[in-house]
């Protein structure tokens, strides 16, 4: 059993595997965008790189 590796779910992104956008409203935002929302796009999580898991 040496050199056995467990796999735990990613603690940034709970594994899984992409961080999902934010969308915001604010008053101050409604003459750049058609609704007044800013999103920020989905990410591949940098912590597992995009596999759910990490190794322990």
């Amino acid at each position: 059993m040496a050199d056995e590796k467990k796999k735990t779910a990613c603690p940034t992104c709970m594994g899984k595997k992409v961080i999902d956008g934010i969308c915001e409203t604010s008053g101050e935002w409604r003459g750049k965008t058609e609704d007044g929302q800013v999103c920020t796009p989905d990410q591949t999580c940098p912590t597992c790189k995009g596999k759910g898991y990490v190794n322990s």
